[in-house]
Parts: C-alpha cells; sequence; structure tokens
C-alpha cells in the first residue's frame, strides 16, 4: 500500500469505530506524531517499524487504552485456515451469510491497545517495548536475551494477558496461510516463563511466540472494523441472549 493508501485504511478503521458505536468522534484528535519522533524511536530500539503501523500512529491521536470485539477464539488459538480468511478478506455482510456449519463460535475478547495522548505520544508504546524486552529477565530453562526479542514490536495486550506483536523478522510477501511459522503476528502469554516448553521457541532456538494472525490488518479488522459483529448479533440472538451495548467496547485512560 502506498502512504496515502494507508492512512486512508487507517482513518476508516477509526470511523468503523465510530460508525459501530464504539467510540465517539470527540474522543480523536489529529495525531501530533512526527516522522522524526519514530525515527528516533527506531534509533533508540534498533529496529524498523513497519510501515503501517507508523500511519498508524501518525494517523490520530486519542486515550482509547482497549478495545472489545467478537473474536472467534477457538479457531485463533488452534489456527484454522477458512476462518483466517474471513478475517483477512471478508466482509461483515459476508461472513453473516456464511452457512451454519462455515460460521465460527464467536466470543466477546477484550485487547489492550495503545493510547496516543497528544503530549509525549510514544511515551506508552515506548514503555511497552521496554517492558517486552525485560521478560528476558525472569524466563526459566534455556535464557532468552533481550536481543533475541528486538525483531518484536509489542502493539497489544491480548486480554492484558500478554504482549500481541509485530515479529519483524516475517515478510508480508511470504505469508502462507497454511503455515502458522510465516505469520507475523505473536503472543506470548505472561504467565508463561519456559519458553522452550511453552513451544514458544522452535528446533532452531529461534523465537517466534505463539503465532495467531497473519498480519496487522487482520488484528486491524478485527478489533477496529468489527467484521464479526453481524455474526455475533445473530448468534446472541439465537442464543436468546442480551443484545451487546457496543459503547461499552472501549475503555478510556
Amino acid at each position: 500500500m502506498s502512504y496515502k493508501d494507508e492512512e486512508n485504511y487507517i482513518k476508516a478503521a477509526y470511523k468503523a469505530l465510530i460508525q459501530r458505536g464504539v467510540i465517539t468522534e470527540d474522543m480523536l484528535t489529529p495525531s501530533t506524531v512526527t516522522d522524526e519522533m519514530l525515527d528516533s524511536l527506531e534509533k533508540e530500539f534498533e529496529v524498523k517499524l513497519p510501515s503501517l503501523l507508523r500511519t498508524y500512529f501518525k494517523t490520530y491521536c486519542h486515550n482509547i487504552t482497549a478495545l472489545c470485539a467478537p473474536v472467534p477464539m477457538d479457531d485463533i488459538c488452534t489456527p484454522d485456515a477458512d476462518v483466517i480468511f474471513q478475517i483477512q478478506s471478508m466482509s461483515s455482510e459476508e461472513i453473516k451469510k456464511l452457512s451454519y456449519d462455515e460460521q465460527p463460535y464467536l466470543e466477546l475478547w477484550w485487547c489492550g491497545i495503545l493510547p496516543i495522548p497528544q503530549e509525549n505520544p510514544l511515551e506508552h508504546f515506548r514503555d511497552m517495548i521496554l517492558g517486552f524486552r525485560e521478560i528476558s529477565d525472569y524466563l526459566e530453562g534455556d535464557k532468552v536475551t533481550s536481543k533475541e526479542l528486538m525483531h518484536f514490536i509489542p502493539f497489544a495486550d491480548w486480554q492484558t494477558a500478554g504482549a500481541m506483536c509485530i515479529d519483524t523478522n516475517m515478510k508480508k510477501e511470504n505469508i502462507d496461510l497454511e503455515d502458522t511459522d510465516t505469520w507475523q503476528i505473536s503472543w506470548f502469554d505472561h504467565e508463561e516463563f519456559d519458553w522452550k516448553d511453552a513451544e514458544y521457541i522452535n528446533e532452531k532456538g529461534v523465537v517466534l511466540g505463539d503465532k495467531v494472525l497473519p498480519d496487522f490488518e487482520s488484528f486491524i479488522r478485527l478489533y477496529f472494523y468489527g467484521i464479526y459483529d453481524e455474526l455475533y448479533c445473530i448468534q446472541t440472538e439465537e442464543e436468546e441472549e442480551e443484545q451487546p451495548d457496543k459503547s461499552s467496547w472501549s475503555e478510556l485512560l
């Protein structure tokens, strides 16, 4: 994507949050993040930020700390290629029309996201990177150094249970939906301290984490675009449960 395409994609993602009733427009202000700030952060942490993540930071400032969305949890924890295709490529309307056998079972799942305040907008991002790299000090078994974690960029906290990261060693052009080892989004349960036992480290000794999504766009489609909202409403109706109040699906700093 060109920068303009990326900017339009992120703006549309926030617009979707507003249209879904999860946030209100007054929660957003133009971003104060500059390329110079991001370049400085890259130099500080010796990392290269993906282009879309840079655009994400440069689009809006906000104090949103968490979002909730319907997520096919069983199919993400044990990745299913058909469901991943839905996340990547299908609209909410198309998903709603899936046959019963093709529909994943959905659960509401919270995810902490980075607030981007107008003052010192990258402060929380910087703290998250430092916190993730410090995990190496607490691990058991074969020692993992903070240097071995430098290719991971944490951007969210899944269910306040651990960092969700972009693995910059994984290239977008090499993603294979059938091969989770090629995916870019890894999760690290903060209660796991033996990463070899948790299979976060492959047979070559490379840290991979638990691969949960192919790319950053998949995360945006789940939590910002809310592609499973309509199907979730159908499922709750069938189960004779109360329809969700989506205005409760966000938390602020």
